[in-house]
């Protein structure tokens, strides 16, 4: 298996045309990570835009609501704040959801709170939910019949 058990990460990120510090410096948040326009990934190829990166929460519960409204919970209080940084620097705002699903278990519920839709209303965050299914190495996916 890839995974002992479902499992799933919230994050949020903010992409676009600037520099990550000005980021940080303008929200007083400190971020996970950052890359910079330029900055060159593990296959070699440049990163093209920004991103800031803040909020990770990782958790094993089946309810993915509460876990959102943590990892957005520093930034309720800066939706003007984030409003600016969208215009002022084209940027992109992502409320990203990686739900990792063992094959033989129950799905995590995937569905955000009204908090987090007005959050992402007023701030123009967009919510992407990124699904992975974990199954055992020997499955092929196909099942064989006899003939």
């Amino acid at each position: 298996y890839h995974a002992e058990r479902t499992q799933c990460m919230t994050y949020f990120r903010i992409t676009g045309n600037f520099d990550p510090d000005d980021i940080t410096k303008y929200l007083r948040l400190v971020p996970e990570s950052v890359q910079r326009i330029g900055d060159v990934r593990r296959n070699g190829v440049p990163y093209d835009c920004a991103s800031w990166r803040y909020g990770t929460v990782k958790s094993h519960r089946l309810d993915t609501a509460n876990q959102m409204m943590q990892t957005i919970d520093d930034l309720l209080t800066k939706a003007d704040l984030l409003r600016k940084i969208k215009l002022t620097y084209d940027a992109k705002l992502w409320l990203i959801v990686v739900p990792l699903v063992r094959y033989d278990e129950p799905t995590p519920m995937l569905a955000p709170s009204p908090a987090v839709m007005r959050f992402c209303m007023e701030t123009g965050t967009e919510i992407d939910i990124d699904l992975y299914v974990a199954c055992p190495d020997d499955m092929t996916g196909t099942e064989q019949t006899e003939q």
